[in-house]
């Protein structure tokens, strides 16, 4: 499956070798999906993006401190900053450049290759 510059929706992380859902923001809201009706396509889309933005399982919450630092791959991590806070909150991001996003057919899933399945 392909979305928007033929990106793939699900991808391999060239580190893990496991696959995962690539759904950064607007690859998924711009995109469509290839294969499938233009209906169909808008239903995945909506259901990638409830999984992201709704599923708490896949949250973590950093409760920041004095001198704190954070450090998450974006190959299989989404960010988004939430405002429940109170006073001033800074922070400089660092991104690097990354590699074209790829999908290997025999990567396995987190789960398949933990065992977990």
């Amino acid at each position: 499956m392909f979305c928007a510059e033929q990106v793939p929706v699900i991808r391999t992380n060239p580190v893990t070798g496991w696959k995962s859902l690539f759904g950064a923001g607007h690859q998924i809201h711009a995109g469509w999906i290839n294969g499938v009706t233009e209906r169909e396509s808008e239903i995945l889309k909506a259901y990638f993006l409830q999984l992201i933005t709704d599923n708490h399982d896949l949250q973590v919450r950093f409760r920041w401190n004095k001198n704190d630092l954070a450090i998450w791959d974006n190959r299989s991590v989404f960010h988004t900053a939430t405002n429940d806070y109170v006073g001033k909150r800074q922070g400089n991001r660092v991104v690097s450049l990354g590699e074209k996003p790829y999908f290997d057919p025999n990567s396995k899933s987190r789960r398949e290759a933990l065992g977990l399945l």
